[in-house]
């Protein structure tokens, strides 16, 4: 009897161990809760950085999984809307701040209020307060900002006596000097100027140019301003620009560029931006990495404008409705703006990268950062750009067109802007044809979206 009781006590054991075993077993089996990430920032230095981020923020929350993707600037949209037709969206994004206003719209983005609040809502610029805030909430967040430069050869600018363009005729005019032929063969060894001729920074270029020359792309019933005078100087703007630029220059993207730059095959370039200080320090010949060589102005106004115009790169940190994991997802952004993790990332492209938050700007690790002090001038520019008010995000003239003008995101993605500076400038098209045949095709985007007011 005691032996058989022994057994079945063994048995009753053994069964619990292994229930035990099990439980523990499937516990440990859990999924851990995943937050996908998508953000802008492919170039290795600042991925890494997120990826350190990431590593810390998860040492601190067990069982949570930050799942980062870095996507171009061209595919992020696109994947966005991809998601959200397929009802699978990721928890954070960046996008441009036309997107936030445009999902902002459709009710498709959470409020970020919990983040501010962490971060202190006195701590960050009243810069990035303008960006897709909606009923005394905030809906996006900028992760950093850098506002579009000129960069020029300053030692070739030097040696021919050049000083910095007020008006666009000005700015022709350098453009011919510094377009160099050498051997007087007939094909220049240094254009003068390069630009992108890409969908996404032909629209950044066309919103500034119409900025820098008085004039809006929409009026206030959301008719296209296409053929107006401002927009008509601004095609002849491209079109004289087109002569002192490298053959193909149409096919070139932002990266392309910057290497015509430091390459020596352009004496300037009308996109850049500061994180091109990097590409500058990594590919041009030695000597040639500094500011004596290459530095930047303020960009030049339009014969009906009065004051320069620069975009600014800046764009939002998303939450979306229909995510697994939203206040997971708040938790981690949280802690990508403290100072001692937001420091890093801001290190990655320390001359695109401006702090959003004062305290982190105001700090000394930020200003005793090595390519802060080297590339200051660049800096400079674009801190008077901001402290002016005279940067825009992609598209925006006034800063009620983020919530007032929410089909930007289709002007953006059609193309419309890109093919009437390429009919002008490289196939030699009347400007009022190209702008007459983009006012139709505007309009009918208007009129799609349900915004026609006039």
């Amino acid at each position: 009897m005691k032996a058989t009781t022994l057994r079945l006590r063994m048995k009753a054991g053994l069964l619990g161990c292994a229930i035990a075993v099990g439980i523990a077993g499937t516990a440990l089996a859990q999924p851990a809760k995943t937050v996908r990430v998508w953000h802008t920032e492919t170039n290795p230095a600042s991925q890494k950085a997120v990826a350190e981020i990431i590593k810390r923020f998860e040492a601190t929350r067990p069982g949570v999984k930050i799942e980062a993707e870095a996507l171009s600037w061209n595919d992020l949209e696109g994947k966005i809307m991809a998601a959200l037709a397929a009802g699978s969206p990721p928890e954070l994004s960046h996008g441009q701040p036309v997107t936030c206003a445009a999902l902002l719209q459709q009710k498709l983005l959470l409020p970020i209020d919990d983040v501010v609040k962490a971060i202190g809502e006195a701590n960050i610029w009243e810069h990035y307060k303008k960006l897709c805030f909606a009923d005394g909430k905030w809906y996006g967040l900028v992760h950093a900002s850098g506002t579009s430069l000129m960069i020029y050869r300053k030692d070739l600018a030097k040696k021919q006596g050049i000083e910095p363009p007020k008006t666009w005729d000005d700015f022709v005019k350098i453009a011919e000097k510094l377009t160099i032929d050498e051997n007087k063969d007939g094909k220049p060894e240094i254009y003068g100027l390069t630009m992108p001729g890409d969908n996404l920074f032909i629209n950044i270029l066309v919103g500034e140019m119409m900025a820098a020359n008085g004039g809006k792309l929409f009026d206030d019933k959301n008719r296209p301003l296409f053929e107006s005078k401002q927009m008509l100087e601004t095609l002849d703007y491209w079109k004289r620009l087109a002569k002192f630029m490298p053959p193909g220059w149409e096919g070139h993207g932002y990266l392309d560029t910057f290497a015509n730059l430091y390459g020596q095959k352009a004496a300037m370039m009308y996109a850049g931006f500061g994180r091109g200080a990097s590409l500058i320090e990594q590919y041009a010949p030695e000597n040639m990495r500094n500011t004596d060589t290459y530095d930047v102005w303020r960009k030049p106004h339009g014969p009906s404008g009065s004051a320069p115009a620069s975009q600014v790169d800046e764009e939002t940190w998303m939450l979306f409705k229909g995510s697994a994991n939203p206040e997971l997802a708040k938790e981690f952004l949280a802690f990508f703006y403290k100072d001692e993790n937001y420091v890093e990332y801001i290190k990655s492209v320390p001359i695109q990268f401006f702090p959003i938050t004062k305290s982190l700007r105001n700090s000394a690790e930020y200003r005793d950062i090595p390519m802060v002090k080297r590339w200051a001038s660049w800096l400079q520019v674009q801190q008077e750009d901001l402290d002016k008010d005279q940067a825009r995000p992609t598209l925006i003239i006034d800063w009620e067109d983020l919530t007032n003008k929410p089909y930007l995101l289709q002007i953006l993605g059609s193309g419309v802007l890109r093919d009437m500076v390429l009919d002008v400038a490289v196939e030699g098209k009347p400007a009022a044809e190209a702008a007459r045949r983009g006012q139709q095709r505007a309009e009918q985007i208007v009129r799609q979206a349900g915004a026609a007011k006039w």
